[in-house]
């Protein structure tokens, strides 16, 4: 059993994670489903109020739209609240960090947690709609890098960490490429985009983490889809969103370890 002040750590961090998805799960309910007419040349649609359809001001390559998820508030006064899956995930999340954060430094526990703040919120955005949006997932890499290269210089190996960290997030972009190039039908083009960023944390953790994650967010999606293909709640044709499994695959070979050298060794 852990020691008292790992699981205080543990609920601490869990009640931090719920806290600021409180705010950041604001935009969730910006974004809608789209599907990418082959016809047309015209991108997804921006980021709007749910209410009102209006645009949302979200300066370029800002994490956040910072005035709305500060107040919850439209510019007319209309309401943005987070989803409770969302705040319940990034909830979940900061536990499974603090459950695996006795030997790591305070750096590298904010870099993990700024994983598990942004994929609880992705995930539940891609279980709407389908979609991991460019607004969100493109200015989640100079943020990880900024908060990993801070880590590398404050924990021990942390270099060599930092090298695998990059060959991670290289490699499996380019994993995830060449599945979306062979067969764009069974890829989504946001997949791809996602991959990079989780490669460069499973990196993190070693070059074999990046691929015991890869190959848990397949067998996850796997499973949950057999799951709800014999309750009769999908088709063989129906796609789900994989997004999710990406992140829980992730998250989960971080937080509890690389299986790898145990299944090989």
């Amino acid at each position: 059993m852990p020691p008292s002040s790992d699981l205080l750590l543990g609920l601490g961090l869990a009640l931090s994670g719920a806290a600021l998805a409180v705010f950041v799960g604001r935009t969730v309910p910006l974004f809608q489903a789209y599907e990418p007419d082959p016809d047309s040349e015209s991108g997804p649609p921006p980021p709007t109020f749910p209410g009102s359809g209006r645009r949302v001001p979200w300066a370029r390559w800002s994490p956040l739209p910072w005035r709305l998820v500060a107040t919850g508030r439209a510019p007319d006064g209309e309401r943005v609240r987070a989803p409770l899956d969302a705040v319940l995930g990034a909830a979940a999340a900061f536990a499974a960090v603090g459950a695996s954060s006795a030997q790591r430094s305070a750096a590298e526990v904010a870099a993990l947690a700024f994983l598990a703040l942004w994929g609880a919120v992705l995930a539940a955005i891609d279980t709407r709609t389908r979609r991991l949006p460019n607004p969100l997932v493109l200015p989640a890499y100079p943020v990880a890098l900024a908060l990993l290269a801070v880590a590398a210089l404050t924990t021990p190996g942390g270099l060599d960490q930092a090298a695998d960290a990059l060959v991670g997030m290289a490699g499996l972009w380019a994993f995830y490429w060449l599945l979306w190039f062979v067969y764009p039908a069974g890829m989504g083009w946001g997949d791809v985009k996602l991959s990079g960023l989780l490669g460069l944390y499973l990196g993190w953790s070693g070059l074999g983490s990046v691929v015991s994650g890869t190959f848990a967010a397949f067998l996850l999606s796997a499973c949950v889809g057999l799951v709800l293909m014999v309750l009769g709640r999908v088709g063989r044709g129906t796609q789900i969103p994989f997004g999710p499994f990406m992140v829980v695959g992730a998250l989960a070979v971080i937080v509890v370890g690389d299986p790898l050298p145990l299944l090989t060794g």
